[in-house]
C-alpha cells in the first residue's frame, strides 16, 4: 500500500506526521463500528509507514521511504523494535470509512533506547483534530535482534527524529 504522508516539519518548528490508513471492511464487530483491536492495527500501519524503512527493492519498485527512518528493516535486521507498552482511550465510535481515517502522530519522547508515539485518529473531514475518535501512545524500545537486549539510538537517528516531537497528549484519569 502506498501512504501519502504529510508533515510541515522543519528544524525549527517540529510536527505530527498525518499518514492516511484505509479502513477495512473486516475492521468491523457485530456492532458496525471498529472493533477496539482493529484500531490497535490502525495505529501500527501508520507507525510503519512513518518509521520503518522498506527494503531497498521495494523502493525501486515505487515503494514510499518514510519521513523519519528508525535504523531497522526488518525481518533479518540487526536492529528491531519491541512494544514496551500501549495505551489507547477511545473517544467516540468509528463507523467503516470508504476514505480512511488520518492517523497522526508524533514523539513525544525520545529516550536513550526507547520512543514515546502519540496518536490522534481523525478523519479528512476534521484536519483541525476537533473531535478525534481516539488518542493512544505507544512506547517502543530498541532491541538488538539477536540478544533481545535494548540498543541505544545513535546522535544522527535522534537528530533526525528530534523534527517529529511534540508535547505529549493528556488522557483521561
Amino acid at each position: 500500500m502506498q501512504y501519502e504522508i504529510t508533515t510541515e516539519a522543519t528544524p525549527e518548528q517540529p510536527a505530527p506526521l498525518d499518514v492516511p490508513v484505509p479502513v477495512r471492511w473486516t475492521d468491523l464487530d457485530a456492532y458496525g463500528h471498529v472493533n477496539n483491536a482493529a484500531m490497535v492495527r490502525l495505529l501500527e500501519e501508520a507507525r510503519i509507514a512513518a518509521f520503518w524503512q522498506p527494503p531497498a527493492e521495494q523502493i525501486a519498485l515505487g515503494a514510499q521511504p518514510p519521513p523519519a527512518a528508525l535504523p531497522i528493516s526488518g525481518a533479518g535486521a540487526e536492529l528491531s523494535t519491541v512494544i514496551a507498552s500501549q495505551r489507547v482511550e477511545y473517544v467516540r465510535q468509528l463507523d467503516h470509512r470508504r476514505d480512511g481515517v488520518v492517523v497522526r502522530l508524533w514523539l513525544s519522547r525520545i529516550g536513550g533506547a526507547s520512543l514515546t508515539a502519540d496518536y490522534l485518529v481523525l478523519t479528512r473531514d476534521d484536519p483541525e483534530g476537533a473531535a478525534p475518535y481516539a488518542r493512544a501512545r505507544t512506547v517502543m524500545v530498541l532491541v538488538d535482534a539477536e540478544t533481545g537486549s535494548p540498543v541505544r539510538f545513535d546522535a544522527e537517528v535522534r537528530a533526525s527524529l528530534r523534527a517529529f516531537t511534540g508535547e505529549p497528549l493528556v488522557f483521561r484519569d
